[in-house]
C-alpha cells in the first residue's frame, strides 16, 4: 500500500538512520546546515523532540523501545512510580558527586548522561500524565459507559494523582535542587535541569492539585447519580411487576401518606391591585398618612472674583568664571582665525580663571565644547591624547586645540 503510515514511518527512520543513531548514543543532536533538513523530518514524525535553542533528542518512548531491544539495563519507575524515578535521580547525583571528586571522568561523563535522560524521562511523563488526566476531566471518562466503570476509574486516577503532586513536593522539599545549582560537580547539567526539571515542577504541580479537585468533585457527582440510579430503578422494578398501576390524585385525599407530608409547601404571597376601583378609598387613606417628602431647595452661590496674581520672580543665572574664559577662548579664536592652545589660554589667563589646575581646566574645555555645542558654533575641537602606560582603554589628554571649522 503506497499510503501504508508504518512503511512510511520505518523509511524515513532507515534514510536518516545516522542521526537516529547519533542521537540515541550522545543524548542529543545540534542543528546545524548539514542535517537540518533530516531533524525536520523526524520531528514531524515526533522521533525527535527539542531540548534547547538548535539541540534535540530522542523521544522518551522510541529511547525505551530501543533500551529494550538492544538489551541496555536502565531503570524505568517513571510510568508506574514517580518516587522511584525521583529516588533514582537523587542516587545518580549522589554517584556522579563521588565520582567528580574522585577524578573518575569516564564514570562522570556516563553519570551525566544518564542523569540527563533520566530528567528527560520524568518532565516528558509528567506532560504526558497531564495531557491525559486533562483529556479523562474533559470527557468526563467517555471511553467507558458504565457508572461502575467512571467510579472505578475516577477512584484509581484520584489514588495515582495523589501520589503523583506528593512525590512532586517531597522533591520541592528536598536539596537535591539546591545543590545541583551550588555546587560545582554538578556544573554541566545545572542548566538543563533547571530549564527542564526545576521550573516546570511548580506549573505540574499546580495543574495536577487542580485537576484532583475535579475528579474528587466528579467522585461526588457520580456517588450522587449512584443514588438517584438506584431510586428510578426501584421505580422501574415496581412498574413492571404491577403494569396496571395508576397514579392517585392525592390532592382529593382527606388522608394522605406520610411520604408526601415531607415536601415542603409552596409559599404564597398576596398584594392587592391598585386599579381596582373598590380600594380608592383605602388606598386613599393610606396616602394621607404619608408624610410629604423634604423639598430642599438649590443654593446659590455668588459668582468669585479673579485676582491677578504678581508675576514671577525673574533669576539673572551669571556665568561661571571657567565659562566665560571658555566663551572668549572661542571669540578669540573665530575673529583671529587662528588655532588656540586651551593649555597656553589657561597659561596666559591664570588671573581669570583663580586657583583652576590645567587638568581641570581641560576638562571643563571638553565638556563645554561637546559634539552638539561646537556644531552650533562653527569651530572644531581636537584633543592632543596619549594612551595610558598602565590601564588599558584610557587616554592621557595634555592639551585641547580650538580652531575655525
Amino acid at each position: 500500500m503506497s499510503r501504508d503510515g508504518v512503511k512510511h514511518l520505518i523509511g524515513r527512520l532507515a534514510s536518516h538512520q545516522p542521526l537516529v543513531s547519533l542521537a540515541y548514543y550522545s543524548g542529543e543532536l545540534i542543528k546545524d546546515e548539514d542535517n537540518a533538513r533530516g531533524i525536520e523530518l523526524l520531528q514531524q514524525h515526533k522521533v525527535l523532540i527539542p531540548r534547547g535553542e538548535d539541540a534535540y533528542t530522542l523521544h522518551t518512548t522510541l529511547r525505551r523501545f530501543l533500551d529494550a531491544a538492544l538489551n541496555i539495563e536502565r531503570l524505568y519507575g517513571i510510568g508506574s512510580d514517580l518516587g522511584a524515578a525521583f529516588e533514582r535521580l537523587e542516587q545518580l547525583t549522589e554517584a556522579l558527586f563521588d565520582a567528580a571528586h574522585e577524578g573518575r571522568t569516564e564514570d562522570r561523563e556516563r553519570l551525566e548522561d544518564e542523569i540527563r535522560q533520566s530528567i528527560y524521562e520524568i518532565s516528558d511523563n509528567l506532560a504526558a500524565d497531564l495531557a491525559h488526566l486533562r483529556t479523562l476531566v474533559e470527557n468526563r471518562f467517555a471511553a467507558v459507559s458504565t457508572l461502575a466503570e467512571k467510579k472505578r476509574q475516577n477512584t484509581y486516577y484520584i489514588g495515582r494523582t495523589e501520589k503523583v503532586v506528593r512525590a512532586i513536593e517531597l522533591f520541592t522539599l528536598s536539596d537535591l535542587g539546591e545543590r545541583i545549582q551550588t555546587q560545582g560537580a554538578f556544573a554541566n547539567i545545572a542548566v538543563m535541569f533547571r530549564t527542564h526539571l526545576l521550573e516546570r515542577l511548580p506549573s505540574f504541580r499546580q495543574n495536577l492539585s487542580d485537576i484532583l479537585e475535579i475528579l474528587k468533585h466528579y467522585l461526588f457527582e457520580f456517588r450522587e447519580i449512584e443514588e438517584r440510579t438506584r431510586r428510578v430503578r426501584s421505580l422501574w422494578l415496581y412498574l413492571e411487576r404491577h403494569p396496571v398501576y395508576d397514579l392517585q390524585e392525592w390532592d382529593e385525599s382527606a388522608h394522605p401518606q406520610p411520604w408526601l407530608l415531607k415536601a415542603p409547601g409552596i409559599p404564597v404571597r398576596s398584594h392587592p391591585w391598585v386599579r381596582d376601583p373598590e380600594y380608592s378609598d383605602t388606598l386613599t387613606d393610606l396616602a394621607g398618612d404619608i408624610a410629604p417628602p423634604s423639598v430642599r431647595l438649590p443654593v446659590e452661590r455668588t459668582r468669585g472674583i479673579l485676582l491677578d496674581e504678581d508675576p514671577a520672580p525673574s533669576v539673572l543665572l551669571l556665568s561661571r568664571p571657567y565659562q566665560q574664559a571658555i566663551e572668549h577662548m572661542v571669540v578669540a579664536c573665530k575673529t583671529e582665525h587662528i588655532r588656540t592652545s586651551a593649555r597656553d589660554w589657561h597659561c596666559r589667563h591664570r588671573v581669570e580663571l583663580g586657583d583652576m589646575s590645567t587638568s581641570v581646566w581641560l576638562q571643563c574645555v571638553l565638556e563645554a565644547l561637546g559634539p552638539r555645542k561646537k556644531r552650533d558654533l562653527g569651530i572644531a575641537v581636537i584633543a592632543e591624547e596619549t594612551p595610558d602606560p598602565v590601564f588599558d582603554g584610557n587616554v592621557v589628554v595634555s592639551d585641547v586645540f580650538v580652531e575655525p571649522a
